[in-house]
């Protein structure tokens, strides 16, 4: 039976055509192949030189363009083609062959010698040519035919002959004697010694063959005992007693509510039919039907037609049975209550407290790196007992070991890993305190030029701003990033600042010198004027964060800093004068907008929480939101202001929401959280009104509205404007440093954005313009 499956080909699809193989060029090699074998050639013939393999640069040619030009599979072929095998394989052949005799290896010895020696064959003529004694004429040499004679077959000489016929005559005897035994056997049965040892030994005289010995087999090697000796065993368990019965009676259910009770003070719960069907319990019991209304309606109902009365008993009846199936709604397990609002009206509200309420207000910290900012803002919260003593000790101690001992008032406001190990503030700091009159929040804005976005962000939540100097480098901060955050202060729409004149405690050649105070005041006022700033709305203060002096507490009568006492507030004295007033109730009234400055899990029971500053309208818990741009609903759970829970909070707050009916993946930073009734449109295109800082072109570039920083650029230059906003060119071709203009914005992706809304342009790590959002398309 064939088990191969016959395939029948045609004889059409048999490919036979091996000569366009054989015709082929296989050494067309191009230009670069010609290169690299000139390049690589000689390191392989280097390497095959130093393991003494001899080969041709046409083989060297054919391993690297078979191995794609690997040096080291080439040598490794090279090598292993020149070896010669045949001696390895019949080497181990040889060795794993059984051992011969030594009259075997003998025999072989001789027989290679004996070849060895041997002449090789030969006519007869050639053996006699050139001999004289032959007396052959050489005439007549051609004529003869000469027998070659008998040459005698050589025989093995030495020691091995004497040994093969040693080995010979003993097989002879050995053949003799079995012949002999065979004619006469010996008496008694008995064997001789060599049948005996030829005799295999199962076999045995005179027994009857009995079943075959196995061969003895090795024992099982037992474990080792463990290291440390054994426990002594265990005794065995007791037995179990026998169960006696009880005698007592049951106590009655008297005597049971008496001697038992729950635990805590809590009864157990229990499911009641009410649960089972799914009823409530109405907040207000005066809302349901009072026990005189329910009476006459089934007095009402008794009067009833039979047949309705039947038919309402079994659709009852239905409904109560469909409600208690297993696979019904009721059965199944218990939703999560929705967050009900509680209809507060926040506007009025907002009115009736105007009077009770503290101001609020926050501030961002901008400056230029390693001006103090941080140490500063951390002393003002020490002074003012938001910060405990005991933290800033334990501040300082981790400090001194990691050898920072300055920075310990800075780690109050820079808490993460990155911030303290670097020295420098990376993302906005948050913290609160509270004055007599104020509820200040602080902003602590990164100052490096790396982490200006996260500086935007927080500037754009901001109400004023705190502009920290350095006495001792005012220079460096100018040409650095304490010229951009000014801008910047002002592209974001802030109006009110405080200039806090830093480290004066360290001025030289004395500390606290007037003089020095007065030129760094002069000039940040002058470039203050010429950045777009109102002087009224200006304040300076000389301060010292590291020691204290003039932040919270004025300096000492007495002291070097006994000026400053007589001529200027503290630094929280001027934040308190700086606060800008209410906010006015239309602004309150509007739709919700609060844009995402972070999204983390506020605990347990809120897992997904998001805070920002509210720029319109109002929330409250049980408010239903939307939040854009991914158009994903969710209800307020919980609302905190000032880490305190509140029933809502309005616009100017910064605030913090504990969301449900979300997935965290739909909440980014910069993402605006709006009333579900009114939420904001998303747009990939807009028009501002903007003032350019350095020449601008149709180009791409980075936008940042606010918390949110996404790419895009300049689609069109709309025209050119003066200060009133009246249109001076149509279509520029560029717009010149200085110059206002509406220009069209594009993004990638879909934005959030509303008319009024602030925009800062920036490209290639510095700002380029800022403006106010004019219109979206």
């Amino acid at each position: 039976m064939q088990r191969v499956k016959n395939l029948g080909y045609d004889e059409d699809e048999l490919y036979d055509n091996h000569d366009e193989y054989e015709q082929e060029d296989a050494t067309a090699y191009t230009a670069e192949d010609k290169e690299n074998f000139a390049t690589l050639t000689p390191v392989i013939r280097a390497e095959l030189d130093e393991a003494g393999v001899q080969v041709s640069d046409k083989d060297i040619e054919d391993a690297l363009w078979h191995y794609y030009w690997d040096v080291g599979k080439s040598v490794s072929y090279l090598k292993n083609s020149r070896t010669p095998r045949l001696q390895q394989q019949s080497t181990e052949k040889s060795d794993k062959a059984k051992a011969k005799s030594k009259f075997d290896e003998a025999a072989e010895r001789s027989a290679e010698k004996a070849v060895r020696t041997t002449m090789p064959p030969m006519f007869a003529a050639d053996w006699f040519r050139n001999v004289s004694w032959t007396l052959v004429p050489s005439h007549v040499e051609g004529d003869l035919i000469p027998n070659e004679p008998v040459r005698p077959m050589p025989k093995l000489l030495g020691g091995s002959s004497k040994l093969a016929k040693l080995a010979e005559e003993r097989r002879k005897k050995a053949a003799t004697a079995a012949a002999s035994q065979s004619e006469s056997p010996a008496p008694n049965g008995s064997l001789s010694a060599l049948e005996r040892l030829s005799k295999p030994r199962d076999a045995k005289e005179n027994e009857a063959p009995g079943p075959k010995v196995e061969p003895k087999k090795y024992p099982i090697r037992k474990k080792r005992d463990p290291t440390p000796p054994p426990r002594e065993p265990t005794p065995p368990p007791p037995e179990p007693e026998e169960e006696k019965p009880d005698l007592r009676a049951s106590p009655t259910a008297f005597g049971l509510a008496l001697s038992t009770s729950p635990p805590c003070g809590l009864h157990p719960a229990s499911m009641t039919l009410k649960d089972l069907l799914g009823s409530e319990v109405a907040d207000d019991p005066f809302q349901g039907p009072s026990p005189d209304d329910t009476v006459l309606r089934a007095q009402q109902y008794s009067k009833g037609t039979p047949n309705k009365r039947r038919q309402s008993g079994v659709n009852g009846l239905a409904k109560k049975t469909e409600a208690l199936k297993l696979n019904g709604t009721a059965a199944s397990a218990p939703a999560q209550p929705k967050v009900r609002s509680r209809g507060l009206d926040v506007p009025k509200l907002w009115a009736e407290e105007k009077s009770r309420r503290k101001a609020s207000a926050a501030f961002v910290v901008i400056g230029h790196v390693d001006h103090g900012k941080s140490t500063l803002m951390g002393r003002l919260l020490l002074d003012t007992g938001a910060v405990a003593q005991r933290d800033v000790d334990k501040y300082q101690k981790q400090a001194t070991e990691m050898g920072k001992s300055s920075f310990a008032l800075a780690w109050v406001m820079d808490t993460g890993t990155e911030e303290r190990e670097r020295g420098v503030t990376v993302d906005i700091a948050q913290h609160h305190f509270s004055t007599n009159s104020v509820d200040f929040t602080i902003l602590d804005a990164p100052g490096h030029r790396d982490f200006v976005p996260n500086m935007i962000g927080g500037a754009s939540m901001a109400d004023m701003a705190v502009l920290v100097v350095d006495a001792n480098q005012l220079e460096s901060g100018m040409k650095g990033q304490t010229r951009e955050h000014v801008l910047l202060a002002k592209a974001v729409g802030l109006k009110r600042i405080v200039v806090a004149v830093n480290k004066l405690d360290s001025t030289t050649p004395d500390a606290w010198s007037r003089s020095q105070f007065d030129g760094v005041k002069g000039e940040v006022l002058k470039f203050l004027r010429e950045s777009g700033f109102a002087e009224q709305f200006v304040t300076v203060v000389p301060c010292s964060g590291l020691s204290g002096d003039n932040v919270a507490k004025a300096p000492k009568v007495s002291g070097p800093a006994a000026w400053v006492a007589n001529t200027h507030p503290t630094l929280l004295k001027a934040l308190e004068k700086s606060v800008i007033p209410d906010i006015d109730g239309a602004t309150i009234r509007r739709p919700l907008r609060l844009q995402i400055a972070d999204v983390f899990r506020g605990g347990v029971t809120n897992p997904v929480s998001v805070s920002g500053r509210i720029s319109a309208g109002n929330a409250q818990t049980g408010d239903s939101v939307v939040v854009q741009p991914s158009g994903e609903t969710a209800t307020i759970k919980a609302l905190e202001v000032n880490a305190e829970p509140c029933d809502y909070a309005f616009a100017g707050q910064i605030c913090t929401l504990h969301l449900t009916d979300i997935d965290p993946i739909h909440l980014r930073t910069g993402d605006v959280v709006c009333a579900a009734s009114h939420p904001v449109p998303v747009v990939k295109t807009f028009t501002a009104k903007i003032e350019a800082l350095k020449s601008l072109l149709p180009q791409a570039m980075d936008v940042h509205l606010g918390r949110l920083h996404v790419a895009g650029g300049i689609k069109q230059l709309v025209s050119t404007v003066d200060s009133e906003g009246e249109v001076l060119k149509k279509k520029p071709r560029i717009v010149k440093a200085g110059q206002k203009a509406i220009v069209k914005v594009g993004v990638e992706d879909g934005v959030v954005v509303e008319v009024g809304d602030r925009v800062v342009l920036r490209a290639e790590g510095a700002t380029v313009g800022f403006g106010v959002v004019d219109g979206t398309a």
